[in-house]
């Protein structure tokens, strides 16, 4: 299973030059949780993808794969019909309605995921 938000996140810091501890002085995140994150282990937290957003100047859109241009943001909320995102596709209402929410507040953000996946998984805390 891919994991589109891994994968952009090690071809951004590949385009850019960084490794992963200039990475992590960049955008002040620890190096253990920036590699978690490349390798598909662990989901960030909406406040490191926010500062993994400002290092590389790109969209919340792009990271998650919703977009393949780097800026654009699109309006995501009323299309959670076979998003996917870390590889996970076709939604159940109610995760599709957890995402909506999501898109209208990001303190929702692990709760989305969580209901997404039907997992827990450990966020990490810098």
């Amino acid at each position: 299973m891919t994991n589109i938000l891994a994968t952009r996140l090690k071809e951004l810091r590949s385009e850019k030059g960084y490794s992963l501890r200039q990475l992590a002085r960049e955008s002040n995140i620890v190096v253990d949780s920036i590699a978690s994150f490349e390798q598909g282990k662990r989901i960030p937290k909406l406040e490191h993808i926010n500062k993994i957003q400002k290092v590389f100047d790109v969209s919340l859109c792009y990271l998650i794969g919703k977009v393949d241009n780097k800026k654009e943001i699109i309006d995501i909320s009323d299309e959670f019909e076979g998003f996917h995102i870390n590889g996970y596709q076709n939604l159940s209402e109610d995760a599709i309605k957890s995402a909506r929410l999501m898109a209208s507040d990001s303190s929702l953000y692990m709760e989305w995921v969580e209901s997404m996946t039907g997992e827990y998984f450990e966020f990490i805390d810098d």
